[in-house]
């Protein structure tokens, strides 16, 4: 995807009024220049064909435009010249750069993607691409990249940003993740002058604000100034870890007493009240295995539009024995079917080609994952991925899990996706994603959540119920019988307290 660059303005001075700020930002908004693709002429790519003259290889992950002076180029089973023809590719064909590079018969032997087939061509008739984005179910490309762009001060005082899409919860998170103590955001009002969102005061102070993007939504290419502080601001004022606490905590009606259960750590906790009704080592951090794509889909669903497109880099294939959507290199969905093949099927490609888009890179989105903890105040988590593999150091409380939770079924989109039982996506290959969460269709009430499953977490599970119009949710880490350790805790926890 092709982005403008925003110039880099810095105002220091305490007389420079935030309108002007604002003006600035939309002349900065202008049509972005035209983007003219490389055409180096054919003489020259076909002079260049000594393995050790030629340029450095093209990057994995990249698309690559044939350049083959009007004539097929052959895309082989092996890099041979001898190897069987799997199809011809004209001349302008755009293919995807795979990882594997040889040489061979004189020529260096670039592995490619076309389509669904996979082969072998000399790199001397492949350029990199550089044109605008290919991947749009529409013809509609957006010039925003996820996130914020443009000067954001992250020493404090006042920024001039671009936001990329998403909720106002997401910017708090990205500007924290880039060391920004975000304290207010300022925008154009419909009809002119200012409108401000505080960070951490309650609606009604952000009312006008609310008003203008409902639901805390600002589109992409949205102009924003900023305001850093020199201190965090959590938002555990406004909530309990973010959420409102709108119900009272349920009492206990008997005497009787929980049932014995065979996970390791476990919590149950009420929705309304954030109240916790049952808890065995609840605040000991251990590995939560694919729990962890709660926090990834909550910073996706925040962080950016689930309608943009986005050609994905990565290979499924390539994560032998893991859950996956089935992603392959170069295809092209819509974020939202992501997002299906990330909770449903529990895809851990997915959840590598969610955070690349959302953080532009594995690395970026980590620091959100941490930056959207500290600022709903849970510390008894660390994550080293997005998806829940987990190396050493990526563990999580059972608490910290069911917070996470309750902060993520108040996203409409994260309730309607974790209850839904099969869903197909559209782009550029048609995938039919089933819920493995076996939970949903056992237990009266089931609407959520996820599972999890590796040899060094053993069975996880998140659970979410609701009856009589009260949701509770029962975190299990380590547990041999997740599905009847979590009906058995439900069961109890509806049968044994009585609401306000």
């Amino acid at each position: 995807m092709v982005h403008p660059r925003l110039p880099a303005r810095r105002f220091r001075t305490a007389s420079v009024r935030i309108a002007a700020l604002l003006a600035l930002l939309w002349l900065a908004l202008g049509p972005a220049a035209a983007q003219v693709a490389y055409a180096a002429p054919m003489e020259a790519w076909r002079a260049n064909q000594s393995v050790e003259a030629r340029p450095v290889p093209l990057q994995p992950g990249t698309r690559a435009v044939v350049r083959s002076g009007g004539e097929c180029l052959r895309l082989r089973e092996a890099p041979r010249l001898e190897a069987e023809v799997i199809t011809c590719l004209q001349d302008g064909t755009s293919v995807m750069v795979l990882a594997a590079l040889e040489e061979s018969d004189g020529y260096r032997w670039q592995q490619v993607l076309f389509g669904e087939d996979t082969g072998w061509a000399a790199d001397v008739f492949l350029e990199p691409y550089d044109g605008p984005a290919e991947c749009s179910g529409n013809g509609t490309l957006s010039l925003t990249k996820p996130g914020l762009s443009g000067d954001l001060p992250v020493q404090g005082g006042v920024g001039l940003v671009v936001w990329g899409g998403g909720t106002v919860n997401g910017i708090l998170t990205t500007a924290a993740a880039e060391g920004c103590h975000l304290a207010s955001i300022w925008a154009n009002r419909a009809g002119g002058g200012l409108v401000g969102y505080i960070t951490n005061a309650p609606d009604f102070v952000n009312s006008d604000f609310l008003a203008q993007f409902p639901g805390g939504a600002i589109a992409a290419g949205t102009p924003l100034v900023t305001i850093c502080g020199t201190q965090a601001r959590s938002t555990q004022a406004a909530g309990l870890a973010g959420v409102p606490v709108w119900g009272g905590a349920p009492t206990r009606s008997t005497d009787a007493g929980p049932p014995g259960i065979s996970a390791e750590a476990a919590i149950v906790v009420d929705e309304a009240s954030g109240a916790v009704l049952f808890d065995k080592n609840a605040h000991e951090s251990l590995p939560p295995a694919s729990l962890t794509k709660v926090i990834t889909a909550i910073i996706a669903m925040e962080g950016a539009d689930p309608n943009t497109w986005l050609t994905t880099n990565v290979d499924s294939r390539q994560m032998p024995g893991s859950s996956l959507m089935g992603l392959l290199p170069g295809d092209c969905y819509q974020l939202r079917d992501l997002l299906y093949g990330l909770m449903l099927p529990s895809g851990n490609d997915a959840a590598l080609a969610i955070s690349r888009h959302v953080a532009g890179s594995d690395e970026a989105f980590l620091a959100q994952m941490h930056a959207l903890l500290n600022r709903l105040g849970l510390h008894e988590s660390h994550f080293v991925d997005p998806h829940g593999l987990g190396g050493d150091g990526h563990t999580a409380s059972a608490y910290d899990l069911a917070m996470l939770s309750r902060y993520a079924m108040a996203i409409p989109e994260f309730r309607a996706i974790v209850a839904t039982p099969v869903w197909t996506s559209g782009g550029s290959r048609q995938l039919v994603l089933y819920n493995v969460n076996g939970f949903l269709t056992q237990f009266k009430g089931a609407d959520g959540l996820k599972t999890g499953y590796t040899g060094k977490a053993g069975r996880t599970l998140i659970a979410s119920a609701t009856r009589e119009g009260h949701r509770l949710y029962a975190v299990l880490l380590d547990a041999p019988e997740r599905d009847h350790d979590a009906a058995a805790l439900l069961e109890w926890a509806f049968g044994n307290h009585t609401w306000p």
